[in-house]
């Protein structure tokens, strides 16, 4: 009987153990995890921080915390050996150092509590590492840049990751070539945002533009390059006056020209007026067309009369235009008047009517004189042939030869 006391005594004291173990484990609640950054880069260092709780009416007195690697490897796994009891409805945090030294992928550390008075708590983390890098791309930058002529480079900045980065700063280097900015700064980058930096650029030799693109994931630094060939040329920038659909039309002793001028230049062009040069006179009622304001890629009709000495075989057209800093530009298009079919008669240098052409001073009127001078112009040998043959015609009709003709012929 004393042996079964004793069987009762120690499995009682086994069982309070056992529930001693339970409440303590129990009354531990894992209340949030912390990543810092949320998503490593390969190579990356970062915290995982973990947070407890006791929820239960006693203390539980804890011997260690640590955190198991699972792909990642953890810096300080030594840092928690001794923790202490953490008191009812208290809270403490443990911050764990991790680096990430393996392939993209999600890993799992296993964090654990040792708890002095029997039992543990366990609780899986998962660890992301995905080394996607920011992206810089070209949105506008010239094919040629002239010498020592500034021209502008636009970038675009975006981030394709699933977690934000900082302290985007992009940096412009390379022989020959300068840029006014030393440095754009655009801060933090949201998920899948984007962002624009603009460069102005002076180059004196054909070279290579690297830019540095400087972030930071967590407290890891990243870079990202850039380069852009810079090819020296000429090159279009100034606006550029095209004159197009020249027509030529004569009145009297004026001269009209008409025609579209075009800006075939990348740039505005302002007070755009076309007129002609010697040896043209401009007069009334168009002497000078004044168009005004060319975008790129516009147009715009005009219309100039003048008058020319007799003999002139061309006339210069003559325009004139600013550009954005009021330097003044011209150019003259060279217009052939033999190729219009205009011919320029002595004195007033106008056609010569189509009126009367009699001779002055006549009281009758000849032949000429009654059909005008278009009279000339008449097909007079094939009329009078028509008027013989017909007439021969009758003749024969009426002498009866038409009827003989066929008799012979029905023989």
């Amino acid at each position: 009987m004393k042996r079964n006391l004793c069987i009762l005594l120690l499995l009682s004291l086994l069982v309070g153990v056992a529930a001693a173990e339970t409440s303590s484990a129990e009354q531990i609640a894992v209340t949030s995890v912390a990543l810092d950054p949320g998503t490593l880069m390969r190579g990356d260092t970062g915290t995982v921080t973990v947070e407890i709780q006791n929820t239960g009416d006693s203390g539980v007195a804890i011997s260690r915390a640590e955190l198991y690697s699972r792909g990642v490897v953890v810096v300080n796994d030594r840092t928690y050996d001794s923790v202490g009891t953490l008191g009812p409805g208290n809270t403490i945090s443990f911050t764990f150092t991790v680096r990430a030294d393996t392939e993209d992928g999600i890993y799992y550390p296993l964090f654990y509590l040792d708890l002095r008075d029997g039992g543990s708590v366990r609780y899986s983390i998962p660890v992301t590492i995905e080394s996607t890098a920011i992206q810089v791309n070209v949105i506008d930058a010239p094919e040629t840049f002239p010498a020592n002529s500034e021209d502008t480079i636009v970038l675009s900045v975006g981030n394709p990751r699933g977690t934000s980065v900082s302290g985007v700063t992009i940096t412009p280097s390379g022989e020959g070539v300068r840029t006014t900015e030393t440095a754009v700064f655009l801060g933090a980058l949201a998920p899948d945002e984007e962002k624009t930096a603009t460069f102005s650029v002076v180059a004196s030799q054909s070279t290579e533009l690297t830019f540095d693109l400087s972030y930071r994931n967590g407290i890891n630094e990243h870079h990202t390059t850039l380069t852009i060939p810079i090819e020296i040329g000429d090159r279009v920038v100034e606006p550029d006056m095209v004159v197009n659909n020249i027509e030529i039309t004569q009145s009297g002793s004026t001269i009209t020209l008409t025609g579209d001028v075009t800006n075939a230049g990348l740039k505005d062009a302002y007070a755009v007026k076309v007129t002609v040069d010697d040896p043209a006179t401009a007069t009334d009622p168009y002497p000078v067309y004044v168009v005004g304001g060319l975008e790129p890629d516009d147009f715009s009709s005009f219309e100039v009369t003048c008058t020319v000495p007799q003999g002139t075989s061309s006339i210069p057209l003559f325009v004139q235009y600013r550009d954005e800093d009021g330097k003044t530009y011209s150019t003259t298009v060279t217009v052939s008047l033999s190729s219009s079919g205009l011919t320029l008669q002595s004195g007033t240098g106008s056609e010569n009517p189509g009126g009367m052409s009699g001779a002055p001073g006549r009281g009758g009127m000849g032949m000429t004189g009654s059909f005008g001078s278009g009279f000339e112009k008449m097909p007079v040998t094939e009329i009078v042939l028509v008027v013989v043959v017909i007439a021969a015609g009758i003749v024969v009709w009426r002498k009866g030869y038409v009827g003989k003709i066929r008799a012979r012929f029905r023989r």
